[in-house]
């Protein structure tokens, strides 16, 4: 309420506030699409220009400063790509709670499977059920989740090429 009576009172440009919120928008839009920072750099210089255009005063004391400008817009649009990144970052990772997260995980029998028993996964003890019979101590892996027991087949170990010992 109060900037608006501000800009009231400045002879302020329109379209300079119109390019401030171009930046913010373009600023968004870096979240959403890949662009490799081309988003942020041209929200930077609409924010820049933007301020720079933003009062049309009569005496040059009124008007934005240019390192004014670019020491607000310049931090603020590498704090907001940095934060837009980490943003990005976490949206991409896996889901690690609830039924979706346990699934593919390793575990290791606690008791023998035949074919049910107890695994320990993600730090909590499961009641499980295998589709073939299990010691204890076996490693195996999450396969679905059905209430509060888990389908879990054993995991196998891939067989490595041997080479044949050389012969002297």
């Amino acid at each position: 309420m109060l900037a608006a009576f501000a800009l009231n009172l400045l002879p302020t440009r329109f379209a300079a506030l119109a390019m401030i919120v171009g930046a913010f928008v373009l600023f968004a839009l870096e979240a959403k699409f890949v662009s490799h920072g081309v988003l942020t750099i041209g929200g930077i210089v609409l924010l820049t220009l933007g301020a720079l255009m933003l009062v049309d005063a009569p005496i040059p004391e009124m008007r934005v400063h240019l390192l004014t400008a670019l020491a607000v817009s310049i931090p603020f649009g590498f704090i907001t790509a940095f934060l837009m990144s980490i943003a990005l970052k976490a949206r991409r990772n896996k889901v690690v709670t609830g039924a979706q997260g346990l699934v593919g995980e390793l575990g290791i029998a606690q008791s023998a499977l035949a074919p049910q028993g107890k695994i320990f996964v993600h730090g909590e003890l499961w009641d499980a059920v295998s589709s073939t019979n299990l010691p204890a101590g076996a490693s195996v892996v999450v396969r679905s989740v059905e209430g509060l027991q888990l389908r879990v087949d054993p995991v196998t170990v891939p067989q490595t090429a041997q080479t044949p010992a050389h012969a002297s």
